[in-house]
């Protein structure tokens, strides 16, 4: 009976021996220099050999504190360029934001959302190409649901109707910090058209801008509407940092050019890691750059 009890013993004391920890890190890392001018070169000095090494330059979208984070309240700024031309209608062009829209993109879904006209917030054009909309703050639209965007164009038979073009239109949230954060920009806002009354004309879309071309008083009577998919004001991508070795390479140093001015905090990531357990280490050096 003893020996059948010492077998099971053996088994676990064999596998205890064999199992291998995760490597300590002893590791380190300086600068040659912590004050430069904007466009040199910052050299680090890295000791020890982590397996894998991680650097973030602390500049926008690289700040290793915002690694993980995926939401930032700000301001949103909504921007654009317009063109008015041809016609004499007034009152064409309308900007709303709907919080409630189905995202269904039939003329009885927009008619059944609530749209807050924010039209009055932007200057739209006179007869100027890229007329300047000016920044338009949407903190009262931010919410738990996403917004969707809209222009709608009201044109009709009484005269010639207007052509309107939309170009450089980008969402941004700007952080209290002072950085802006991408939200949308008229290539990737997914804009879809939608026809209401059977209207004769669309919206037309490129990468670059949006058009409703309205025509001649003969076409008849438009009403149309160009709707971005949901947008999200307050999410952000998390920041990256750059992957700068492996566990197959070594590396003793590194050198990056800081380009633009300002304090920003420099860190390493060092982490050693198996199936069995990892060790990590972090190591933030503040590099003041200054103009040239």
């Amino acid at each position: 009976m003893k020996k059948i009890l010492l077998l099971p013993v053996l088994v676990i004391v064999l596998a205890a021996c064999n199992k291998k920890e995760a490597a300590s890190l002893n590791f380190n890392v300086s600068a040659d220099k912590s004050e430069i001018k904007a466009g040199d070169t910052v050299s680090f000095t890295i000791a020890g050999n982590p397996e894998q090494l991680t650097f973030y330059s602390g500049e926008k979208s690289h700040n290793y504190e915002y690694r993980d984070r995926i939401t930032a309240d700000g301001t949103p700024q909504l921007s654009f360029t317009s063109y008015r031309q041809y016609g004499t209608q007034e009152n064409t062009l309308s900007l709303l934001a709907s919080s409630d829209f189905s995202g269904v993109y039939t003329a009885a879904a927009v008619n059944a959302a609530t749209w807050t006209d924010i039209t009055s917030r932007a200057i739209f054009s006179t007869g100027t190409d890229n007329t300047a909309s000016g920044i338009i703050d949407l903190s009262d639209l931010k919410s738990d649901k996403p917004v969707f965007l809209a222009f709608r164009f009201t044109g009709s038979t009484v005269s010639t109707q207007r052509t309107w073009t939309i170009k450089n239109l980008v969402l941004n949230n700007l952080l209290p910090d002072g950085n802006l954060v991408a939200v949308t920009s008229i290539a990737d806002a997914g804009w879809v058209s939608v026809n209401m009354n059977n209207s004769p004309r669309s919206w037309a879309f490129t990468t670059s801008q949006l058009q409703f071309q309205g025509g001649a008083a003969a076409i008849g009577d438009n009403l149309g509407w160009a709707i971005t998919k949901a947008l999200y004001f307050t999410k952000v991508t998390p920041d990256r940092g750059v992957a700068l070795k492996n566990m197959s390479t070594r590396m003793d140093s590194y050198q990056y050019v800081y380009s633009s001015e300002g304090t920003f905090t420099a860190t390493f990531a060092a982490s050693n890691a198996n199936r069995y357990g990892s060790n990590s280490d972090v190591k933030q050096l503040t590099i003041s750059v200054q103009p040239r």
